[in-house]
């Protein structure tokens, strides 16, 4: 393996620090010392030095300006050596000072004791040369004068919550760049139709525009819960020291250091409400973590969906086009690849192993600190910065650019079959199977095969089935509404046009069926009331009552019926016994009964049995807006079909 040293690792020009297990070579350049030289060599793990992540170490100086200018104000630091840390402090939060200073791995053991003494001892000689000329600790040291009144276990989770405000502020300024061009995109393909799918099967039409209101919602959300978890970053523990109890800190440095840490981040921080809870649980940076990891999985999701519709060129759905941004292929011609939808992809997948990382730390805090701090804020540090990269990215160089192959969606959207659905509604579900197998068959649309089975005329073919009207859901259920009602009013002439001497024999046999246990339910009774008014009898509430109040007598022979009569009597009563899915023996004696005054005989009895349930789970079948079904239309329903079949005397 080659190994690159780094610049300051390949300095000639050295000096010597030292600490109690010794003294260890120093690049005379470098503002760090023994304590950071230690932690490098230690924990050169993963090539990400904490230098890396710049916004960390300004957060991390800005802690120590506070803490600095705080400890002067008390009396507890002399105002010289004050102002040195402060001056170097700024270095470090406006640039002057290089990144390559802080060379420990992000990834380190010890609690981040590596990363807490690396800022100390930087700050420290950069400080003693202020005063000085010379790096050293002569005037200023890092732990006794930099780290005053502060520890590694306070400070460091002041600056990763901090560093993360600032970073989740980021991500929000990129994420509302892309509900922007999303935004607009939905304007621009509201009139656009295409069709739906579930299952990755064909479903009903749907406009472009619907579409992106979605990727428009789950972006939306995402800014408002990352603006609510930055806000809770600015409730830091510092002032907690090492374990909650602030030992260590002078009598006025917790009501000073926040008004200071206030006037230097420009922030409203402000103290955690309990000390303990901000060093010993780890919950609030797995909500953090979930929320990017909600943010990454819900563009991934919008970039799955763009890579899917704009497959192709040739074969694939092509509902789409992605703006070109480099070559698709060192071996194919003209092949062009979705670059930006996989970019976030694998991002989110990125996102996604952060987040269980974060996870599993943040579970194994144990006691009374978290000591794994150093892999919390890679991991967030480094979700935050791609997703902010690349939603970027994504919106500027592919949301903006697509395009919508208008044509071919409107040919889909007119060619699925799930447009029978409206068929059904209005005619029936039989009806709705009967053109979508048509359709199937000969491979025409729905509109087509409506027409051709002359259920349907080419002038409201136009209107109910036109892709553009489904997508509008008051157009549409305007017009289904009417002409579902449309088609009711010939299903209650249709059932007017039974004589009305069977009418009455269909309301007294249901009646028996109803007294079949020998008592008569409320449930029954409202049954009974609804069977009157689908049958069309006239009968009042007062007059229903008068019929069902007394038992009625045992069936005898029904003579001089006709074959559709005896199958409306069989069938409804049939139906009532069926309707509680729970089928007596009585009622089954009492349909024995009433077969054998009927004189149907057992087969045709089956037959129309079996039709019975075949109608109502025909009914179940619909779609989800006449899952409750009214009794009265069930029933309508039941004698409309019967009236349609085919019996043999």
């Amino acid at each position: 393996m080659i190994k690159i040293n780094s610049p300051i690792a390949m300095s000639k020009e050295i000096r010597y620090d030292s600490d109690s297990l010794g003294t260890l070579p120093i690049p005379m350049e470098a503002y760090y010392g023994v304590h950071t030289e230690r932690g490098r060599q230690n924990f050169d793990v993963s090539g990400v030095t904490i230098g890396r992540f710049n916004q960390f170490i300004a957060c991390l100086a800005m802690v120590k300006k506070a803490a600095a200018l705080a400890n002067v104000e008390i009396g507890a630091m002399k105002e010289s050596i004050g102002e040195a840390i402060v001056q170097a402090a700024d270095d470090i939060i406006e640039g002057r000072i290089s990144m390559s200073n802080f060379p420990v791995d992000i990834i380190q053991g010890g609690g981040c004791v590596s990363t807490h003494m690396n800022i100390n001892e930087v700050i420290a000689n950069r400080a003693n040369e202020i005063i000085t000329g010379e790096k050293g600790y002569e005037f200023v040291h890092p732990n006794n004068h930099v780290n005053m009144g502060q520890s590694t276990n306070d400070v460091v989770p002041t600056a990763l919550k901090l560093t993360l405000h600032f970073y989740l502020n980021d991500l929000m300024v990129s994420l509302k760049k892309l509900e922007s061009i999303l935004i607009e995109k939905q304007k621009e393909f509201a009139g656009f139709v295409k069709l739906a799918r579930t299952c990755l099967q064909d479903a009903i039409p749907i406009t472009f525009g619907q579409t992106f209101s979605a990727y428009v919602a789950i972006v939306s959300r995402g800014i408002k819960q990352l603006k609510n978890q930055a806000e809770y970053c600015l409730e830091l523990p510092l002032g907690a020291t090492a374990v909650g109890t602030s030992l260590g800190s002078r009598n006025g440095y917790l009501e000073a250091v926040y008004p200071k840490l206030q006037e230097v981040t420009g922030l409203p921080v402000q103290k955690t409400p309990n000390f303990f809870d901000g060093l010993s649980n780890g919950d609030f940076f797995v909500d953090i973590s979930g929320t990017v990891k909600a943010v990454a999985t819900g563009l991934s999701k919008m970039a799955t969906d763009l890579r899917i519709l704009s497959s192709g060129s040739r074969t694939g759905m092509m509902e789409i086009v992605l703006p070109p941004v480099q070559a698709g292929s060192s071996i194919m011609p003209g092949k062009v690849n979705p670059s930006f939808p996989e970019l976030i992809n694998q991002v989110a997948y990125q996102v996604c192993g952060n987040d269980v990382t974060v996870t599993m730390a943040c579970e194994g805090i144990e006691l009374d600190l978290n000591i794994w701090d150093s892999i919390i804020s890679k991991c967030l540090f480094e979700s935050c910065e791609l997703l902010t990269k690349s939603t970027s990215l994504f919106a500027d160089k592919c949301i903006k650019g697509i395009r919508v192959n208008v044509e071919e969606c409107h040919t889909q959207a007119e060619r699925t079959l799930a447009i029978a659905v409206v068929v059904a509604i209005i005619y029936g579900y039989d009806v709705g199977v009967k053109v979508a197998k048509q359709a199937h068959k000969e491979d025409i649309s729905v509109k087509e095969a409506a027409i051709k089975l002359g259920i349907i005329s080419p002038e409201l073919a136009e209107e109910i089935l036109d892709p553009v009207m489904l997508t509008d859901i008051e157009r549409s259920s305007q017009i289904i509404n009417q002409m579902a009602d449309q088609q009711k009013a010939k299903t209650k002439e249709r059932i007017k046009e039974i004589p009305k001497r069977t009418r009455k024999k269909i309301f007294d046999v249901m009646l028996r069926m109803a007294w079949a246990d020998g008592n008569l339910a409320q449930e029954e009774i409202l049954v009974m009331e609804i069977a009157a008014d689908a049958l069309q009898l006239n009968m009042g509430r007062e007059e229903v009552a008068e019929a069902i109040k007394n038992k009625p007598k045992k069936l005898g022979k029904f003579s001089n019926l006709q074959t559709k009569d005896k199958a409306l009597i069989y069938m409804s009563a049939a139906w009532l016994a069926s309707v509680d899915d729970n089928i007596a023996i009585s009622e089954v004696e009492l349909l024995d009964e009433i077969r054998d005054s009927l004189d149907l005989g057992d087969k045709n009895a089956f037959e129309m049995s079996r039709a019975v349930k075949k109608i109502r789970e025909e009914k179940a079948e619909l779609v989800p807006q006449w899952e409750d079904f009214p009794w009265w239309e069930e029933l309508e329903n039941l004698l409309d079909k019967v009236l349609d079949m085919e019996l043999i005397a």
